[in-house]
C-alpha cells in the first residue's frame, strides 16, 4: 500500500477565531506559511455585496469555489478554514492535507458561537469523519493545543 504524501496542514474547529490562533502558531513552529481561507475569499472577492447584486448568487459561489481550489493547491501551508467552507470543500483538501479537527467543549462554542446544540453534535460528528485525526479540547488553551498537534503530527508531514 502506497503511504499518504501530504503537503499542508488544515485546521478547523467550530469556532474559527480558535482555529486560526492555533493555525498561526503551529505554521510559525514549522516554518509554513499560514492562510485564512476567509480572509484569502475577502481578499480575491473584493465586492461581496455588489457580484451578488450585479452577477448573482450562484456566480458569487463559483468565485468562492474558484478560490478554494486554489487555496487547496498551495503546499508548505497552515490553512485555518470555518466549518461551512470546510464542508463545501472538504474534498479538495482530502487528496495531500492533514486535517485537524480541534474539537472544543460544547460550553466553550455556546458561549462563542451561535450554534444550536443540536447542531453542535451534527457538525462535530461530520469534522470528525472527515478529519485526519482529532483533538478532543478539555482545556481550552492556545499552546497546549498547538503542542497536542505537533505531538500527533510526528512524523506525517
Amino acid at each position: 500500500m502506497e503511504e499518504k504524501k501530504y503537503n499542508k496542514i488544515v485546521i478547523v474547529s467550530l469556532y474559527e477565531k480558535f482555529s486560526t490562533l492555533v493555525a498561526k502558531k503551529i505554521s510559525n513552529d514549522l516554518g509554513m506559511l499560514f492562510c485564512s481561507a476567509r480572509e484569502l475569499i475577502a481578499y480575491e472577492i473584493m465586492d461581496r455585496k455588489l457580484i451578488e447584486e450585479r452577477c448573482s448568487v450562484e456566480y458569487l459561489k463559483k468565485q468562492e469555489e474558484r478560490v478554494l481550489r486554489n487555496l487547496a493547491s498551495y503546499e508548505n501551508v497552515c490553512i485555518s478554514i470555518s466549518y461551512e467552507r470546510f464542508m463545501e470543500g472538504c474534498e479538495l483538501f482530502q487528496k495531500d492535507s492533514v486535517i485537524v479537527f480541534i474539537d472544543l467543549p460544547k460550553t466553550y462554542i455556546k458561549q462563542k458561537s451561535k450554534i444550536s446544540f443540536i447542531r453542535f453534535e451534527e457538525r462535530q460528528a461530520r469534522l470528525e469523519q472527515n478529519s485526519t485525526f482529532s483533538i478532543k479540547v478539555r482545556k481550552v488553551d492556545v499552546d497546549l493545543i498547538k503542542n497536542k498537534i505537533l505531538k500527533q503530527l510526528g512524523g506525517i508531514l
